[in-house]
């Protein structure tokens, strides 16, 4: 009977709760190991990156250049085709039917909806004004333009145009964004030409990254808000009919 009894080993109990500096010591291995392995993994991607780098051909690296130059050629395409249609410039236009035709040949627009008063309104036209020529010639990539809304009801009506100066955004022949008054900019008039890139850049009608982007030229503060109207918004205001941001402008510009 005794010969057939085999000993039997109870698993250790622990001593005790993990101490604070035991808990501290367990997740600072942890995390060690985990760097570790992010290390090695980083290493090996490296290496291989550099002997596929080592292990180019002669007609590898004509590829690469040829690949290169298509890419600037078609770089240099287009932006010998935005100039043709005024990109670079910030330009007035005449009527509704050549607002139109700039949203319908241009991938991306801004336009400044605008009227000419002796008001605050006026004011607040030529703080933009002063922000978008500087805008222009940095984003080709965007057509940049400006009209009277007092000379285009239709078109105020249908965009819901109720405050001025309203900058109204398009995107595929589709408008995406607007900005009303200077509210989205801070809610005063001393905002900088940065303030206002950042913001068209929000939902892309311009291409901007502030980590990779240049910063445009530092300009002092010319403009200080008033009492009458500190947030900055213009006094024009109109009953006009809501339309979506979403709608499209073939069946409302024939």
């Amino acid at each position: 009977m005794a010969e057939n009894m085999r000993e039997v080993h109870m698993p250790a109990q622990p001593a005790g709760p993990m101490t604070g500096e035991q808990k501290l010591s367990m997740v600072k291995q942890q995390v060690t190991t985990q760097m570790l392995k992010a290390v090695r993994d980083t290493e090996k991607a490296i290496d291989n990156e550099l002997e596929s780098l080592d292990n180019l051909k002669k007609s590898d690296l004509e590829n690469i250049r040829r690949r290169r130059m298509i890419e600037l050629k078609k770089k240099a395409a287009k932006m010998q085709e935005w100039r043709h249609k005024g990109h670079g410039t910030y330009a007035e236009l005449a009527d509704e039917k050549q607002w139109f035709g700039e949203i319908k040949q241009s991938e991306r627009t801004i336009t400044l909806f605008y009227r000419n008063t002796t008001n605050e309104s006026d004011k607040y036209t030529q703080i933009l004004d002063k922000h978008i020529c500087k805008l222009a010639p940095k984003h080709m990539e965007t057509r940049f333009i400006k009209i009277n809304a007092e000379k285009s009801p239709y078109l105020c009506q249908k965009l819901n145009i109720v405050l001025l100066p309203t900058i109204l955004c398009t995107k595929d022949n589709f408008t995406h964004d607007r900005i009303e008054g200077f509210d989205p900019l801070g809610g005063t008039e001393n905002f900088t030409t940065e303030t206002l890139r950042a913001r068209l850049a929000k939902k892309g009608t311009i291409s901007y990254d502030p980590i990779v982007d240049k910063p445009l030229n530092q300009e002092k503060q010319m403009y200080h808000t008033t009492k009458t109207n500190k947030g900055g918004r213009a006094i024009y205001q109109s009953k006009l009919a809501q339309l979506d941001d979403d709608d499209d402008w073939d069946d409302i510009s024939d």
